[in-house]
């Protein structure tokens, strides 16, 4: 044999020794010779209460938005805002030139002064003519047509009344005020241009933020548990963002469509959402969580003392004598850090908080850590 061939078999030797050394010195899981206890940390099964939740994404939408646009016609005279601005309700928006509005409000009141003047002057050549036809000093038909120019001058009054509101209505709508609080977005029209009752485009379009709307869907499967949340009173919403933990904002269930769509065989939901911050912006796309409902005395463990295994689910339980004990269990759902299960523990049970990737049934364990009591852990 070479001096090569020498050399490799003496490393591999050499290697095989000292894994033999560690084995029996330093031990596995389970210690030297399966003896010695594994350092874990452990956790205490606890009841509680434990919310039922649906999840779904959605996008938010503006409960009320209105597109401004001219009424009439003429040249925009005055902006009082800013794109972006936020606006309150009757605040002033637009200035369309009042002058020939002005002028024909002025024109349509000199009508009816002239025409209030023609009426009061048929009354009274009415009012003379009576005691005459009575002795027939004048003809009956001179007399139906005294009567019948005093009613045509109140007719004429009547109109140049229509006509003075409408010359009102007109002029006031030079003057283009915000029908709600909201934000504005961009103006489509500066001043000086020509604007009308017929462009296509509105001045601006205001959205109501202060107050939200989220819509999504939810599966029909889910329809029955929503809408028996609903008997029970309000069903409240958080809309979520990259933090679970801490919603961006809160609401409730406002709204259920009235059909579910066929091609998708899912409802439409939409949920009110108050937006005083403005941390939520119209046409955003969020995660919602509806509460059904809240559990009394569920089973919670954390979520790292479950893995999955073969048979399902499965966490390692400290038995009396400090061994781990491994027990399979089923979970129903997951809320927050923590995990609801329903078959497999019972309350109060020490269960292993963090498995090992070599814990083996029937290992002697050492706690460490604390227990979800906020007991300190330790051997039980």
């Amino acid at each position: 044999m070479s001096l090569r061939r020498l050399a490799l078999v003496a490393v591999l030797v050499l290697i095989v020794a000292a894994i033999v050394w560690r084995t029996r010195h330093t031990g596995n899981a389970h210690g030297p010779h399966g003896n010695e206890p594994a350092t874990v940390a452990l956790a205490t099964v606890r009841s509680g209460t434990a919310p039922v939740l649906l999840g779904a994404v959605g996008n938010v939408v503006s409960p009320h938005t209105v597109n401004v646009r001219p009424q009439v016609a003429g040249t925009l005279k005055e902006i009082y805002f800013s794109e972006g601005d936020s606006v309150t309700a009757g605040q002033k928006l637009f200035l369309i030139d009042p002058a020939p509005y002005q002028a024909a409000l002025a024109q349509s009141r000199a009508q009816l002064a002239v025409d209030r003047a023609s009426l009061s002057a048929a009354r009274a050549q009415f009012e003379r003519m009576k005691p005459l036809a009575e002795k027939d000093y004048v003809t009956s038909q001179e007399y139906d047509d005294a009567r019948a120019a005093a009613e045509e001058s109140a007719a004429r009054v009547v109109a140049d009344e229509a006509a003075v509101q409408t010359a009102e209505i007109n002029l006031g709508y030079t003057l283009i005020r915000s029908p709600i609080a909201g934000r504005t977005g961009s103006v489509a029209a500066k001043t000086g241009n020509l604007v009308s009752a017929s462009d296509g485009t509105p001045l601006v379009v205001i959205n109501e933020i202060d107050t939200v709307q989220v819509q999504f869907a939810l599966p029909q499967s889910q329809l029955a548990d929503v809408q028996q949340a609903l008997t029970r009173g309000e069903v409240p919403v958080e809309v979520l963002g990259d933090d679970a933990e801490h919603p961006l904002a809160r609401g409730r269930l406002n709204f259920i469509e009235n059909a579910v769509d066929p091609s998708t065989g899912t409802v439409a939901l939409k949920a009110l959402i108050d937006n005083a911050d403005h941390r939520l912006w119209p046409g955003t796309f969020v995660t919602v969580r509806l509460q059904l409902a809240v559990e009394d005395g569920a089973l919670l463990v954390p979520e790292s003392a479950v893995q999955p295994g073969a048979e399902g689910q499965y966490v390692f339980v400290v038995d009396a004598d400090g061994k781990a004990q491994l027990r399979t269990v089923t979970i129903d759902r997951q809320v927050g850090g923590e995990l609801v299960v329903t078959h497999g523990l019972k309350a109060g049970e020490t269960i292993v908080a963090k498995i090992p990737h070599n814990l083996q049934p029937g290992t002697a364990v050492i706690g460490i850590g604390q227990h979800t009591d906020g007991k300190p852990g330790g051997r039980p």
